[in-house]
């Protein structure tokens, strides 16, 4: 069972290794773009300013899952730490309805 857990993880590992995988990569990305005009933040946003569109297609949606979900993740971190902002409406930019934020520059507390 635990070699089964191990090999899985590990497959996962290796499918998302190509996109952010910290708050600090996320924080890069999202910087980066608002240089020249301001976004709503998605995953799938992060991952189009990232020019990882055409690799997040060429995974299985069960991998797109985990990985959108790995991103989000990180995002509702940033949100905590007044990084980002939430939206209220769920946003519909490309990958269906994905949870929206502002980039606030500046952490608000």
């Amino acid at each position: 069972m635990l070699t089964k857990l191990y090999c899985c993880l590990e497959n996962v590992t290796q499918m998302t290794i190509d996109f952010p995988q910290t708050a600090t990569d996320v924080l890069d990305v999202i910087a980066n773009a608002e240089r020249s005009r301001k976004f709503v933040w998605t995953a799938g946003r992060v991952i189009k300013e990232s020019a990882l569109t055409t690799r997040l297609a060429d995974l299985s949606s069960n991998e797109r899952k985990v990985v959108l979900t790995h991103i989000t993740s990180i995002m509702k971190g940033l949100a905590a730490q007044g990084i980002l902002e939430r939206r209220g409406p769920r946003q519909s930019i490309r990958y269906g309805d994905e949870i929206g934020f502002d980039y606030l520059r500046t952490p608000h507390r």
